[in-house]
């Protein structure tokens, strides 16, 4: 009996069952009520390519690592439902960890939650990580006052570190890529480490976010549902100027990409419990021998989950690569165009032609997928009305079906905040500046750039032979989604 009393206990002390930790990860982007209903924060962003329409992929990544080192998880994405203080509050009291992934447009929230928590259940380890504290890193820890731990760069194997020193196995000063508090003092770690073989990572623990639905634009989904999402590479092999790139802050970022035999694994893995799938790579189709790979697989494999594919390069127009892709049941395709210029493609260092632009667009149409594509407007310092009106005209005369024009934003990372930083019109510590005439970095105002957005928005979707081709194209595609979307869009004009 002792032995067996012996074996239990040498178990339980192997699998960590005795210092087994309760995680809850949170996802703002949305507000989180009041007893008053009156909101903490409200996100103004588009309705087009929203992050809320998206999983939080990186807290699902997170949480694998955390499952497979068996801890308990929770996610909650804010962005989904919403929740008062006071139920928040009553479940903050069983977990040991809070984490949040932060962006800019939530750290405001993301500092008044932390706040609470500190204050109501002080010895709740509070970590932050995402893009917010990527760019800004020790600046994050100055902005979110009451975060414990920021996790810069790539968290999957840095989580677990962190665990090891909450289990009095590691020192904070000895973890890669973090900042934290030390007393009154914001210490740094070891310098920042990148994953190199990314099929060394877990597949995300989606299971977690059962109770939320994704993939909607304005409350209407244009895929089948149900929808996830998944990524194949990390990093951009490219240097478009106005990108903020993880690659201009971290040395050694680098582009890396995932097996093909690992992508579809991950495919297949999901295929009978989601209808589609979202892949938002940088750039997905960079490498086209990869590419063909993984469309040749899926094609044997038979799966039935449906793609839609961001950060395809216009360069990547390839008609024997595009049949694959709509025999493995890729949906829907989006570009990022940005202009109808190509000086202001070139002073972008887009690297592509106006032509390519027309081609692969055409050839996405014909393949009978939906197409989106971002533009940019008023954006550069060389950007007059007419380049404006050109890229509006341009827009206007591709077979796309969906289309988001936005003024340019200077982003921390970018190679254009980093020209301006040096000119002294930006400072080192701003995260995001909208091109602004009165600070020298465009020849607009914001107010214009805000209407020839709108203008631009009016003009694509109210010409009556976009209607009439919408109508047609939905009674092809047998999907009538986008159709109501575009009738959502007309009632705002």
């Amino acid at each position: 009996m002792y032995k067996t009393l012996l074996y239990v206990f040498l178990y339980f002390l192997m699998w960590g069952g005795i210092n087994e930790m309760k995680f809850l990860l949170i996802r703002c982007m949305s507000e989180i009520q009041e007893e008053t209903e009156s909101p903490f924060f409200t996100s103004q962003l588009s309705d087009i390519n929203v992050p809320s329409s998206y999983p939080p992929l990186g807290l699902l990544y997170i949480a694998s690592s955390l499952e497979n080192d068996r801890h308990k998880v929770e996610i909650i994405d804010l962005s989904k439902e919403k929740i008062t203080v006071e139920s928040l509050k009553n479940k903050l009291s069983s977990f040991d960890v809070v984490g949040f992934s932060v962006y800019y447009e939530d750290y405001i929230i993301v500092g008044k939650i932390t706040k609470m928590i500190k204050e109501l259940y002080p010895k709740i380890t509070l970590i932050i990580g995402g893009p917010f504290c990527t760019f800004m890193k020790k600046q994050s820890l100055l902005k979110i006052p009451f975060a414990d731990i920021c996790v810069t760069g790539e968290g999957e194997e840095v989580i677990i570190d962190i665990v090891r020193y909450l289990e009095g196995k590691k020192n904070l000063s000895d973890i890669n890529g973090i900042y934290y508090r030390d007393c009154k003092q914001i210490k740094k770690g070891k310098p920042l480490k990148i994953i190199k073989d990314l099929d060394s990572i877990s597949f995300p623990a989606r299971h977690l976010i059962d109770k939320y639905e994704y993939g909607k634009i304005s409350n209407i989904t244009l895929l089948k549902p149900k929808v996830t999402a998944m990524i194949t590479s990390r990093g951009c092999p490219y240097k478009c100027r106005f990108c903020g790139r993880y690659g201009n802050v971290i040395e050694g970022w680098g582009f890396r990409q995932r097996s093909a035999e690992n992508v579809v694994e991950e495919l297949i893995d999901i295929n009978e419990k989601y209808g589609s799938v979202i892949i938002y790579d940088d750039c997905f189709l960079v490498d086209k021998k990869r590419s063909h790979q993984i469309m040749d697989k899926l094609i044997d494999s038979g799966t039935s989950i449906e793609l839609m594919i961001e950060g395809i390069r216009v360069d990547s127009e390839d008609v024997e690569l595009y049949r694959k892709m709509k025999k493995a049941n890729v949906k829907l395709v989006s570009f990022g165009i940005e202009s109808g210029n190509q000086d202001v493609i070139d002073f972008y260092k887009k690297k592509f032609t106006i032509e390519q632009a027309r081609n692969a667009v055409k050839l996405s149409r014909k393949m009978g997928f939906l197409t989106f594509s971002t533009f940019i407007l008023g954006g550069s310092s060389i950007e007059t009305e007419e380049h404006i009106e050109n890229t509006i005209k341009f827009a206007c005369s591709l077979p796309l079906d969906v289309v988001n024009f936005l003024p340019l934003y200077y982003q921390k990372g970018s190679a254009l905040w980093h020209e301006e930083v040096k000119n002294k019109k930006i400072s080192k510590d701003e995260y995001t500046v909208m091109a602004d005439s009165s600070r020298g970095l465009g020849n607009f105002t914001p107010e214009e750039l805000v209407e020839f957005r709108n203008s631009a928005t009016r003009r694509f979707y109210l010409r009556p032979g976009y209607m009439l081709d919408q109508v047609y194209q939905a009674f092809l595609r047998k999907n009538f989604n986008l159709l109501k979307y575009g009738m959502k869009l007309i009632t705002r004009f």
